[in-house]
């Protein structure tokens, strides 16, 4: 999940802008196979990083802990065999 914050209009977005795509690609990857990917510096284009890591946040609130847990934390300790 990265790239999406850099491409909306600076000061102008909200998490709920993002969240159709965010949305998105969740439901056609999976939890399974979708990983954070803070876009920095990139993402500093639009946002800074603390924005688009609470945009995310905000968006994913609803999705379940485990959903929530493996975007931000499992899905890169399993892609990158880091346990």
């Amino acid at each position: 999940m990265s790239g999406i914050v850099a491409s909306a209009r600076p000061g102008l977005w909200t998490p709920e802008d993002l969240a159709p795509v965010v949305n998105h690609t969740l439901s056609v990857f999976g939890p399974d196979r979708v990983v954070f990917g803070g876009d920095w510096p990139v993402c500093t284009l639009a946002a800074t990083y603390k924005q688009w890591v609470e945009a995310l946040k905000m968006i994913v609130r609803g999705r379940s802990e485990q959903e929530q847990r493996k975007l931000f934390h499992d899905n890169a300790i399993r892609f990158y065999g880091l346990a």
